[in-house]
């Protein structure tokens, strides 16, 4: 018989001691999926995850809050001011005080955290790793474990895993990382710990055994170290999409309901020289329509949720017609975003494409993210290996917001652009040159009535995996020699001026980073003297209008302020923002039932 004051495993959802992103109280699908999983193999299994608006508030809460708010407005609302430097001095100086006062809680959270890990004898340790902050903090918690707990075994996944692969375990104190998939892994991990510790082994035997197994190639996407020392990883295998299990959402969780639907994984295309999705997802997949229709009709029923994020990295017109034809036939109401792909050809196929996405936004498509990367064709060709075109962007986006106009319902189009990016070698291109192509069709875009809600600019990396990190001096990259250890730590510090942040000692072309930072935010500051609306992405472009900001000004209105909530640490208006969504995903959920049961969600509510 077990003891019944032990847990099998905690689940940890790392956190920085503030709130990161707009997104981070979202449903959390990966841990859910875990969860799942791991209780249906008979396993107790306690979430830790403080990604939610009522622990931010409580756990931030410091008196710097009133001064970071009130100079907030004066920094962020009047830029032209006389006396800007100096309020850039004061913000920056109090950023610094609200760092200090953040670490503080935040090795104290964590010391009680690894005391409650001993308290609760947790046989095994999940950590789900983000970047920067984040990371170095599931280190600190994974070493706390270690000195106070130190039979429980740690293990570490989630996206800063998947991306950094043996590079996350390489100078970490995770017993051993799982790379891109767990639901198999887990199990096999779970199960041999309990093997061992019911034979009165130890965690040394558990490590062992662990690790023989690894070797013996019988446990699949696991990092581990070797009897020298050095991390090595399995082969990577994945299950199919048809048989991921649905993840376990609890109730009254405090989260934001604004679900993931895993309808497809990775990209269709696959082969851009920058993008990281390949190395992660692997072979592109997509789910079956109908298990993809049971998921989202079980979220709606049992969760009174119908608001969703799709989570593929570019879902294709043809897939996402599909479900919209199931969605429209079976009339189950819901709201949803997407990520998409500027489709070849989109010229000739305008008929066809505004066709299916008329048909794709009546089933609830509210908002898209597209990559558009840049306008210059032969950056586009070389450089990015996009395999489409200028043309064929302006087109795709033509033909999402015909459609939407043609619908008479509003859809957000978000498009992202890389700048500065690569040039092509021997080329007589030149960054000014591609700035003014960028600028030129977002004005041809807004000239003809196709305007995109939103533009999203990010400065060139070379991920990990990426033609771009592999082959650096191709693409005018020059990297330091301990790259994947610096970046895996680096935290992009969005309260200050990015000229105060710390020096990556990445160039490109000769360029240095805090110059390549510069430059991105000078294209930023041109997209918006031409009226545009700049980095809202499609998921929050999705809680702006869910939570009742219209328009154009709604959206700015909406970034506005959350952007000053996460810089000031003062999360009263994502307090309301969050209430909103949920009730607006509840009443969505309600369309689906009878009039009579429409108060079946009624009590539920983010504090």
């Amino acid at each position: 018989m077990s003891d019944p004051r032990t847990i099998d495993l905690l689940l940890w959802n790392s956190f920085m001691g503030k709130a990161y992103s707009v997104s981070d109280c979202f449903k959390e699908n990966g841990i859910g999926i875990l969860a799942r999983v791991c209780k249906d193999a008979g396993f107790t299994v306690v979430i830790e995850d403080p990604a939610r608006i009522d622990f931010y508030t409580a756990f931030t809460r410091n008196y710097l809050m009133p001064k970071l708010s009130e100079l907030s407005e004066r920094v962020f609302t009047f830029k032209n001011r006389g006396d800007m430097i100096s309020l850039r001095k004061e913000w920056n100086l109090l950023q610094d005080e609200l760092t200090r006062i953040i670490r503080e809680k935040m090795e104290k959270y964590i010391d009680e955290l690894a005391r409650k890990t001993l308290e609760n004898r947790v046989k095994v340790l999940g950590i789900k790793t983000w970047l920067g902050d984040r990371f170095a903090y599931s280190e600190r918690l994974a070493q706390r474990v270690r000195e106070l707990s130190p039979n429980t075994l740690v293990i570490a996944g989630g996206p800063q895993v998947n991306q950094f692969k043996a590079h996350a375990l390489e100078r970490s104190p995770f017993d051993f990382c799982i790379d891109v998939e767990g639901e198999v892994t887990l199990i096999q991990i779970m199960n041999t710990v309990k093997e061992v510790y019911s034979r009165g082994g130890t965690k040394s035997d558990a490590l062992k055994k662990i690790t023989d197994l690894a070797q013996a190639g019988k446990i699949f996407n696991i990092l581990y170290r070797d009897d020298n020392g050095e991390v090595k990883e399995t082969a990577i295998k994945r299950l199919s999409l048809n048989s991921k299990p649905f993840p376990l959402y609890e109730k009254e969780d405090g989260k934001v309901n604004i679900a993931v639907i895993n309808e497809s994984s990775g990209c269709y295309y696959g082969k851009c020289n920058f993008c990281t999705h390949p190395n992660i997802t692997g072979k592109y997949q997509t789910r079956d329509i109908g298990i993809t229709i049971k998921e989202i009709r079980e979220t709606v029923t049992e969760m009174g949720t119908g608001l969703f994020r799709f989570a593929g990295s570019t879902t294709p017109v043809s897939l996402s017609n599909r479900i919209a034809d199931a969605l429209l036939t079976e009339g189950i109401h819901i709201e949803y975003s997407m990520f998409v792909r500027a489709e070849t050809n989109a010229k000739k196929r305008m008929p066809e494409l505004i066709g299916a996405y008329e048909r794709i936004i009546r089933s609830g498509l509210k908002a898209v993210f597209l990559g558009a990367e840049t306008a210059n064709n032969d950056v586009l060709s070389e450089i990015m290996g996009k395999g489409n075109s200028a043309e064929d962007i302006y087109f795709t986006v033509a033909a999402l917001k015909q459609a939407s106009y043609n619908q008479k319902k509003h859809l957000d189009v978000g498009l992202s652009f890389i700048y500065p990016c690569p040039l092509p070698s021997g080329s007589a291109i030149t960054h000014e040159q591609i700035l003014e192509e960028n600028l030129h069709l977002l004005q041809e875009l807004k000239d003809e009535g196709y305007k995109p809600d939103s533009v999203l600019v990010t400065p060139a990396a070379p991920l990990p995996g990426t033609a771009w990190q592999m082959e650096p001096g191709r693409f005018g990259f020059e990297l330091p020699e301990d790259y994947f250890q610096t970046v895996l730590r680096y935290e992009y510090e969005l309260t200050k001026d990015p000229s105060t942040w710390p020096e990556l000692n990445v160039s490109l072309h000769g360029i240095k980073f805090v110059d390549i930072l510069k430059m991105s935010g000078l294209m930023e500051k041109k997209v918006r003297d031409m009226d545009y609306t700049v980095n809202v992405s499609d998921e929050h472009c999705l809680a702006a209008r869910s939570a009742g900001f219209p328009g154009q000004k709604g959206l700015e209105e909406f970034k506005m302020k959350t952007d000053r909530s996460l810089l000031t640490t003062d999360y009263s208006f994502l307090a309301d923002v969050y209430r909103k969504i949920n009730t607006h995903s509840r009443q969505l959920a309600e369309k689906n039932f009878p009039s009579s049961h429409r108060t079946l969600f009624g009590g539920e509510k983010v504090s």
